[in-house]
């Protein structure tokens, strides 16, 4: 019996850090385009408030690209003390993606419709992250 070992490359955190940036800049641009589809359709009526203030793309750009250079800085510190990190960090999304996919579901008197596009942004920020590791 022969086996193998795997090699992988270490971490590039230039090529992460553009990653991310590329990343963050790709989310903010889909779900500025989900939010303002989604208003159109009347997924984001006025009333729908998020800490009391009207939901506004600022809110969506915010939510949108902070989080994936967050998501990146998780990844380098993992890249720092784990000895798999790209394994570690799919899985860290993977739980920090699955808990997301209540919060809209928390919004008094959220439309379908709404629960749908924020659904939608939700994977395209995670899948941003992941992608953005995946450059490292």
């Amino acid at each position: 019996m022969t086996t193998t070992a795997t090699t992988t490359r270490p971490v590039s955190y230039r090529r992460l850090l553009l990653g991310a940036l590329t990343a963050a800049a790709a989310a903010t641009l889909l779900n500025t385009l989900l939010y303002f589809d989604g208003r159109i359709l009347g997924a984001f009526p006025p009333t729908l408030l998020v800490q009391g203030e009207p939901f506004s793309v600022v809110a969506v750009v915010l939510f949108s690209f902070f989080p994936v250079l967050v998501a990146a800085l998780v990844f380098a510190l993992l890249a720092r003390f784990v000895p798999r990190p790209k394994r570690v960090f799919y899985i860290v999304a993977a739980v920090v993606f699955a808990l997301m996919f209540f919060t809209p579901f928390t919004i008094p008197a959220a439309l379908t419709l709404t629960i749908v596009v924020l659904e939608l942004m939700h994977v395209v920020a995670a899948a941003s992250s992941v992608w953005a590791v995946r450059q490292a």
